[in-house]
């Protein structure tokens, strides 16, 4: 398992970050896409260090260095985490100051980790004290190394669930607020890493191993130390990736779902528009371009297809209302969305039915459906009421009915 954490991860992570660098996109490039780039390269490096040929050869050497690339690559991550959250809550202005802020404290960290290791004699790094079995032969120079690695790792996971917080609270789209509530459980994990890294460091100050471990870890949970010091860290990882890419996966499948939505309610639309629009084809808006977008048609075939049922407005009849209204209720559908469809479509139809004959306007016409003011600025909400009525137009048996009945009074009166 260990293997192939470290094995395969480094290259998801590094593909994903090239797909974010170089992904093509209309227009300008949106803020804080570089940083969650370098999040994820910083994340591909930090994986990579700990993969276990590399670290079969550093155990060979008795070197650590992979340990200072490794932790090097965390904070940047860390730091790249908050950049992408800083971005997101903040003006691009405002934004670019606190992130340059964190930049200068994370140079600080790396510097000080990087000078402390470079001052550590070989036979002292971590490697060496661990084989030996206990950290309280740690030099100074690796307890400033954990001290400032340390103070930024938990500097950043905390500035981390902050900015998370705050966007999480804004954020309109689901998509964007389950990425922020998974990136926040991340930095949870984040922060076990970090407490264990604080514990055991304080601990070797007084010589006391508090949460040892062997030379190497060999599972998740084995020896204990490594559900601390590998898989905590790994899961954080992992989930702070998910999320944070999460909204950006999501986005292009929602928008595809709408588009497939709004084409097909916009053909259930079409018997109805077609009909309507034969007998009052004043209400055709004029086409602006060429091909109209799948909302840009819904919304045309929306608006239409109210005006054409406006513009019959004289043609509702009282008669076909009941008759469609008692037949509705023989059926037991009195009082549903269903039937107030029914007896919309069958008061529409017979309306159509009546200006194809050119009849006389009633003087005192149905009403228009109820509902009309609920559903007043919703095109959603508008487009389901029409689509239900066109579907009961195009198929109900109650609509043909009322159609005929509509003949059989213009005969009638003729």
């Amino acid at each position: 398992m260990i293997s192939v954490i470290f094995g395969g991860m480094p290259v998801l992570l590094l593909a994903a970050s090239l797909y974010w660098a170089f992904r093509r996109r209309p227009g300008q490039r949106p803020a804080g896409t570089l940083c969650l780039s370098s999040l994820l390269g910083c994340f591909a490096v930090a994986f990579s260090a700990y993969q276990p040929t590399i670290r079969a050869v550093e155990d060979a050497l008795a070197l650590d260095f992979s340990r200072l690339v490794s932790n090097s690559a965390t904070l940047s991550a860390a730091a790249s985490v908050s950049a992408v959250l800083i971005y997101l809550n903040h003006d691009p202005a405002d934004a670019r100051r606190r992130v340059h802020q964190r930049l200068r404290l994370l140079a600080l960290a790396v510097v000080t980790m990087a000078i402390a290791f470079v001052l550590t004699p070989r036979t002292m790094v971590w490697s060496s004290v661990e084989i030996r079995g206990g950290l309280n032969a740690v030099p100074t120079s690796l307890h400033v190394y954990s001290a400032a690695y340390i103070a930024y790792l938990g500097y950043a996971v905390y500035d981390c669930l902050t900015q998370t917080w705050t966007r999480s609270r804004a954020a309109t789209r689901t998509s964007q607020r389950l990425g922020l509530r998974i990136t926040a459980l991340g930095c949870l994990f984040a922060l076990v890493y970090a407490a264990y890294k604080t514990v055991n460091t304080a601990g070797a100050l007084f010589g006391w191993n508090v949460i040892p471990g062997g030379p190497r870890c060999t599972g998740m949970f084995t020896p204990v130390s490594c559900a601390f010091s590998v898989t905590a860290p790994a899961v954080s990882v992992l989930l702070i990736t998910i999320g944070l890419t999460l909204p950006a996966v999501l986005w292009p499948v929602t928008q595809l779902l709408r588009r497939r939505w709004e084409r097909k309610t916009a053909d259930d639309l079409l018997p109805l528009w077609r009909d309507l629009t034969e007998v009052s084809p004043s209400v055709v808006l004029k086409t602006i371009g060429g091909s109209a977008e799948s909302d840009l048609l819904l919304h045309r075939r929306v608006v239409e297809v109210c005006d054409g049922i406006l513009d019959l407005d004289a043609y509702r009849s009282r008669a076909i209302e009941r008759l469609a209204a008692e037949a509705v209720a023989r059926r037991g559908q009195s009082g549903t969305e269903t039937g107030a469809a029914i007896v919309e479509a069958a008061i529409v139809a017979a309306a159509i039915e009546a200006a194809r004959a050119a009849a006389r306007p009633h003087d005192d016409p149905a009403p228009q459906a109820t509902g009309e003011s609920a559903r007043a600025g919703d095109l959603r909400a508008e487009a389901l009421w029409l689509r239900s009525v066109s579907q009961q137009y195009a198929t109900n048996d109650i609509v043909r009915t009322a159609v005929a009945a509509q003949r059989q009074t213009a005969l009638e009166t003729a």
